[in-house]
C-alpha cells in the first residue's frame, strides 16, 4: 500500500504509453522488444542522473538488503534448508528487486499529480521486503516438515509491512507511482509463497492455497496482458474490498499456523476460510467491474 493516495486512479504515464504504442506497432517482435528495452534503460539512466539522491538511496538499500539476506541465509542453513537454495537465493532476490526499482526510478512521483516524491522511502522498502520474504518463506515451506518460528517470524514481519507501508508513505509525503506498481506484485509473491507452505504441510487445502495465488496473480497478470494488448498504461485504482481480503487471508494463514501448535475450536478454521473466500470473491468482482473502463485495481489496497 505504499503508493496509496486517496482512492483516485493513477494518471497515465506518457513515456510508457509512447513506448508501449511503439511496441504494439512493432507487432511485439524481437526488434520492437529490443527498442523497448533500450528506451527503458535510457529512461532509467536519465532518472538516475537527474536525481542522484535516489541513486544514492538505492545504493544504500542494496547494502542493507544484502546484509539482511546474509543473516537470513545463515538462519535458513541452521534450520536445515539446503545450501543450494539458502545461500544464493535470498541475495539474488534482493538484487533483482532493487534492480527493478533502479529501472523504475522515474516512477518516484506522486501517483495522482505526477509531482516528484522526495525519496524512494521506507514505505517502498517495506513493500520490497514483503516480496523478498517470499523467497525464504517458500524455501522453508519446501524444506521443513512443519512450520517453525523462523517461518512465522518472516511471515509476521512481511504481513505487518502490508498494514503499515501506506500509512508510512502518507505520513512522510512519499506516496508514489512506484508504490502503486510494487504493492500488488509484492503481495502476490508473498501471500502465494506463504499459502504454498501451509498447503504442503497439509494444514490448508491445496485448492484454497491455489485460490489465494489466483486472487493476487490474476489481477497482476491480467492487467499486464491488458496493458500490452491496448498499448498503453492502465490507471491503478484501489478497491473497497482489497484490504479486507488481504486481512482475511493473513488471519487465515496465522490461524492455520497456530493450529499446528495448539488445538483450535473445530468451527474456527472453516469459518475464517469462508470469510477469506468471500472477501477474495468480492475483491476480484470489484476489479472485474472496473476493468471495462480501463482501470486495473490494486488487489492489496483498500
Amino acid at each position: 500500500m505504499a503508493g496509496r493516495a486517496g482512492d483516485g486512479a493513477m494518471a497515465p504515464n506518457p513515456f510508457v504509453d509512447r513506448e508501449l504504442a511503439a511496441l504494439r506497432e512493432g507487432g511485439y517482435r524481437g526488434p520492437a522488444w529490443r527498442a523497448f528495452g533500450r528506451a527503458l534503460a535510457a529512461s532509467a539512466g536519465a532518472s538516475a542522473a537527474a536525481r542522484p539522491e535516489l541513486a544514492r538511496e538505492l545504493g544504500l538499500a542494496r547494502l542493507g538488503a544484502l546484509a539482511v539476506a546474509a543473516a537470513v541465509s545463515l538462519a535458513l542453513l541452521a534450520d536445515g534448508v539446503p545450501a543450494l537454495g539458502a545461500v544464493p537465493l535470498p541475495a539474488l532476490a534482493a538484487l533483482l528487486l532493487l534492480a527493478w526499482v533502479g529501472v523504475e526510478l522515474g516512477l518516484v512521483r506522486h501517483p495522482l499529480t505526477g509531482v516528484p516524491s522526495p525519496a524512494i522511502g521506507p514505505a517502498n522498502l517495506m513493500s520490497l521486503f514483503r516480496g523478498w520474504a517470499a523467497v525464504p518463506v517458500l524455501l522453508l515451506g519446501l524444506s521443513l516438515r512443519r512450520p517453525d518460528w523462523l517461518w512465522f517470524g518472516l511471515c509476521l514481519a512481511a504481513g505487518l509491512t502490508d498494514l503499515f507501508d501506506g500509512t508510512v508513505a502518507g505520513r512522510l509525503g512519499q506516496e508514489s507511482r512506484l508504490g502503486r506498481l510494487l504493492d500488488p506484485v509484492m503481495d502476490a509473491c508473498f501471500f502465494s509463497a506463504a499459502a504454498a507452505g501451509v498447503a504442503r504441510w497439509g494444514l490448508m487445502p491445496a485448492w484454497l492455497a491455489a485460490l489465494v495465488a489466483l486472487r493476487y496473480f490474476v489481477p497482476v497478470l491480467g492487467g499486464l496482458a491488458l496493458m500490452l494488448a491496448r498499448g498503453r498504461t492502465l490507471p491503478v485504482r484501489h478497491t473497497a474490498w482489497g484490504q479486507r481480503s488481504t486481512l482475511a487471508i493473513g488471519l487465515a494463514l496465522t490461524l492455520t499456523w497456530l493450529s499446528s501448535l495448539v488445538a483450535l475450536p473445530a468451527p474456527l478454521l472453516p469459518a475464517i476460510y469462508a470469510v477469506a473466500l468471500a472477501t477474495m470473491a468480492l475483491a476480484l468482482a470489484g476489479i472485474l467491474r472496473r476493468a471495462p473502463v480501463g482501470a486495473v485495481a490494486d488487489p492489496g489496497a483498500p
